[in-house]
């Protein structure tokens, strides 16, 4: 009989890993909801205490590259994880195949490091696999959510400031929301310990596919029933300089693997924006 799961959520003060304390609240797991600060990730004894004393049979890092995490931090939590028997799940991110839009990656592919975020996920995603042998990582795309700077956000800030955006319909995107994404690693993480053979790297994006363009007319139609948006039009306009807000890249990610292995499904993102933009504008009223 395998014994109770106790999860360690790290970035519970960040989308993803809030969405995920919650799910695993209503599932009535036990977990432990840690902050970005409330460990020192830059002291492997320190870590190592926290594991004992929690008694932690999973860990789940959501913070990523963008919130400060390094190669050095993740390989501390690697070891750490690895000397108390702890497995470690890791969110990454598409962008370790920088400068490739469009193209549609499996986990076996090459990365293109192309540019210094490309990297900073890559010496990430390397340590742990170096340091830890029970490992999960989950590379995600464009991520948007009910609080904090995303792509959404940007969307819906450009339509409270101009009366026309001009955005490309060739960049083509497959937004996905935290809290998907929180239930996707809450599916694995649940699963995994029953099979050993599922440890490695996933991918998981959204099941629809557009252009920046027309993912902004989705946004602003929905926080319309909000919001006054100075916005009157949407034009399609590959050149104009408004798509600098958008600069990532945008490299879509194949999700075969985490179908077959785990028989999680991608969904479609539009319903899981409308849900968030409603609670957005709930929490910001």
């Amino acid at each position: 009989m395998v014994p109770r799961s106790h999860l360690i959520i790290i970035g519970v003060d960040n989308p993803v890993g809030l969405s995920l304390s919650e799910q695993a609240q209503s599932h009535n797991l036990r977990f432990t909801a840690i902050t970005s600060t409330d460990w020192n990730l830059n002291d492997l004894a320190d870590i190592r205490r926290h594991l004992e004393e929690t008694h932690a049979t999973v860990l789940v890092n959501t913070l990523t590259a963008k919130q400060s995490l390094s190669a050095e931090k993740a390989a501390y939590l690697a070891q750490a994880c690895e000397s108390a028997g702890v497995a470690m799940v890791q969110l990454s991110s598409s962008l370790v195949f920088s400068g490739q839009d469009g193209s549609h990656f499996t986990e076996t592919d090459a990365l293109t490091l192309n540019t210094d975020e490309a990297k900073r996920y890559a010496v990430i995603e390397e340590a742990i696999m170096r340091h830890c042998r029970r490992y999960l990582l989950l590379r995600v795309g464009w991520l948007f959510s009910s609080k904090g700077e995303d792509v959404a956000s940007r969307v819906l800030s450009l339509a409270k400031q101009e009366q026309h955006l001009h955005l490309s319909d060739r960049k083509q995107v497959s937004p996905t929301s935290a809290c998907d994404t929180a239930a996707v690693l809450l599916a694995m993480t649940r699963q995994v310990q029953y099979t050993e053979s599922l440890w490695g790297i996933y991918h998981y994006s959204s099941s629809e596919v557009m252009s920046l363009f027309q993912f902004a007319e989705v946004v602003v139609a929905n926080a319309r029933q909000y919001d006054v948006l100075m916005v009157e039009d949407i034009v399609a306009d590959n050149a104009s300089d408004m798509n600098r807000h958008f600069s990532e890249a945008s490299p879509l990610l194949a999700s075969k693997k985490i179908l077959f292995s785990f028989g999680i499904k991608p969904k479609p993102w539009k319903q899981a924006l409308s849900r968030v933009l409603k609670r957005r504008y709930q929490v910001t009223a």
